[in-house]
């Protein structure tokens, strides 16, 4: 029998890659400064003044990101943030992957975790509402009947669980499942078994499942 075949694919382009870095350091550094301009007022002053250099980075990769979504690769695009019909039977089973603290086996997919799809979609409504609200406060308290602090507030802790989940969930699926996930945002490459005549195989263990068709689809 043949040995299975691995195949390194580049996922991730350099700019999707420089987004979620941007993006992902300005949050952690938002939520640590925002914290503490709330609830450290000895220390408001000099927070505040890095709230505003993390915010000008979170812009920088958002705009990165909302250009990819209509002129990056097929699956950075808005389009590939909508869960297909297909995949629902990998959601439910990525959900069971969790509920069981990775006992059950996950399902492989190209780019996007399927079950995360939706989610990313709300984080982005999220981080756009926190820029306008966050621009707009030192000038208004009031917008369309809103008031802006409780509405910052309300989505940066939305985005402080998402951030807790996010990497919680990342961590266990290289940890548990043996995928590539957090190299990929470093580097762009995932791996892939894509033949295998050795169901349980050792190789297999390491990476995730995918088609040959969907590989080349997603060149």
């Amino acid at each position: 029998m043949e040995d299975p075949v691995i195949k390194r694919v580049l996922v991730w382009s350099g700019w999707l890659r420089i987004s979620h870095a941007s993006i992902g350091l300005a949050v952690l550094l938002l939520l640590f400064t925002g914290w503490l301009i709330a609830e450290s007022p000895s220390l408001a002053e000099s927070a505040l003044d890095l709230h505003y250099l993390a915010s000008s980075f979170l812009i920088f990769g958002l705009v990165i990101r909302i250009v990819l979504m209509f002129a990056g690769m097929e699956h950075e695009r808005l389009s590939g943030l909508f869960p297909a019909s297909s995949e629902l039977h990998a959601m439910a089973r990525t959900f069971r992957f969790y509920i069981s603290l990775g006992k059950s086996p996950m399902p492989g997919w190209y780019a996007q975790n399927p079950l995360w799809k939706p989610v990313y979609l709300v984080i982005y409504l999220a981080l756009i509402v926190l820029v306008i609200t966050g621009a707009a406060m030192p000038e208004v308290s009031l917008m369309l009947g809103f008031y802006l602090p409780s509405v910052h507030t309300f989505w940066a802790q939305l985005l402080f669980w998402f951030t807790v989940l996010h990497t919680g969930s990342v961590v266990m699926h290289d940890y548990k499942n043996k995928t590539t996930d957090i190299s990929a945002m470093v580097n762009g490459y995932r791996l892939f078994l894509v033949d295998s005549n050795r169901a349980g195989s050792a190789a297999e263990k390491l990476v995730q499942r995918i088609s040959i068709d969907s590989l080349k689809k997603n060149k």
